[in-house]
């Protein structure tokens, strides 16, 4: 209980700070889909952004030296998913490890990339190649700092189960009613559907890839899992897609 409470009066303390000039440009160079915001969802976004840059621990691995640039661009990531959350959904998260290439290959006898893990005990691991590649793809539907970033609200609950912190008993009915019946198609078809097929690996995934495409591809989703699109209208409190 102490605990808590001196971690939310120094959270407090860091989402007081001005929002340091030296980042400016690197958000608007790197962090583009922050233009858009209008003013009071630019100060959200900066106060998420500046909490999660100082109080996460950042390590760099093999060889990679973590830059301060690379700092924001990880933490614009997450501030994109939480800006209209409250400052302690990422509370399970402690550290953020950025790597240099793929993490590793998922077995021999295959070519998938693992590109980015989420730990139950609290560590990201990103491939800082492939955050770069996401941003400069904005519209791709990929991007591995917000899927790996996604599981950890998915972990809110205490276990990645593919349903992320949710405030009402109605709105989880409705989360639930919506990506339970999209999963099942998915896992009998699912090439046909808008999300890729990873997605159908289990729950968690299905969700994490659901908020790449959220972010991404708004208009595609609206249009092709309106249920689904909806029910993360509700998670994010954003509507990307539009009226």
């Amino acid at each position: 209980m102490i605990g808590a409470i001196l971690r939310r009066a120094k959270r407090a303390r860091l989402a007081s700070r001005p929002f340091p000039a030296a980042w400016l440009p690197v958000v608007a160079r790197r962090l583009r889909f922050a233009a858009a915001f209008d003013e009071a969802a630019t100060a959200r976004f900066r106060e998420h952004l500046q909490v999660f840059a100082w109080e996460k621990r950042f390590e760099g691995a093999r060889g990679l030296e973590v830059t301060e640039d690379m700092r924001v661009v990880v933490a614009g990531c997450a501030a994109r998913l939480s800006m209209n959350l409250r400052l302690d959904v990422f509370d399970e998260l402690g550290s953020v490890v950025l790597v240099k290439g793929d993490l590793q290959h998922a077995a021999a006898d295959t070519d998938t990339r693992v590109l980015g893990l989420a730990h139950r005990y609290g560590t990201v691991v990103l491939s800082w190649d492939a955050v770069e590649r996401g941003l400069a793809r904005a519209h791709d539907g990929h991007d591995v700092a917000l899927h790996e970033i996604a599981h950890i609200l998915d972990l809110k609950d205490g276990g990645f189960d593919g349903t992320p912190p949710i405030e009402t008993v109605a709105e989880v009915r409705a989360f639930a009613h919506a990506f339970s019946r999209a999963f099942l198609k998915m896992r009998t078809a699912p090439a046909a559907q808008v999300l890729r097929a990873y997605a159908a690996t289990n729950e968690a995934e299905f969700f994490a890839v659901a908020t790449e495409v959220f972010f991404e591809q708004p208009a595609r989703l609206k249009q092709r899992l309106p249920e689904v699109y909806g029910a993360l209208v509700k998670v994010y409190r954003v509507d990307p897609a539009g009226p």
